[in-house]
This record gives structure tokens, sequence and C-alpha cells, in this order.
């Protein structure tokens, strides 16, 4: 007999339309244009994340994590003062967003 276990795992990466809906945004066009910025310009602060995924002809898809913790420290990270990395915050923004 075999023991099987289900682990229920929640979407990864969401539209615009899923961001405002999630973080109560109206919307949050800007927000996530600055988040794209600062993700190109940091490319190594969401490791081992891919922060978005830009597909032709379709809306661009954000990971969850990964604008979360913007979304949680946009001024700090900014700034560059911000002495948590998104690793060490990984296991909390999982327990709070999925």
């Amino acid at each position: 007999m075999q023991l099987l276990q289900a682990v229920t795992k929640t979407q990864q990466y969401a539209t615009r339309k899923d961001i405002a809906r999630i973080f109560c945004y109206k919307n949050p066009s800007q927000l996530l244009k600055d988040f794209r910025d600062y993700a190109v310009e940091h490319p190594n602060t969401f490791l081992p994340h891919k922060p978005f995924i830009k597909n032709k002809g379709m809306d661009t898809l954000y990971d969850i994590l990964a604008f979360a913790y913007y979304f949680e420290n946009k001024d700090l990270l900014e700034a560059g003062t911000r002495s948590i990395t998104f690793k060490e915050e990984l296991t909390r923004l999982r327990q709070v967003y999925q």
C-alpha cells in the first residue's frame, strides 16, 4: 500500500487585475510600472523568483511574492536601505500571501 500526500499550491503569477484585487487597488498601473522598473534595474533582488513575465500580445504576469515584497518595502528598497533580503522574507511572504 502506498500513501500519497497532496500539497496544494496557489498560483505563483498574477495579472494586473489579480494584483489589483489582492492588494485592494483600483488602478495599480503606476505601481506595477515602478515595480517593473525596479526589477529591471536590480535583477538580483528577487532571486530565486522571476519578478515578472512579459508575454507578447498578452498581459504581463507578476510574481505575487516578489510584488508583495516590493509593495511592503517600496520606500526602503528605492532608497537602498533595506537590510532584510527577499530570500529571508520568503517564508513569511508565503505564509501571508499563499
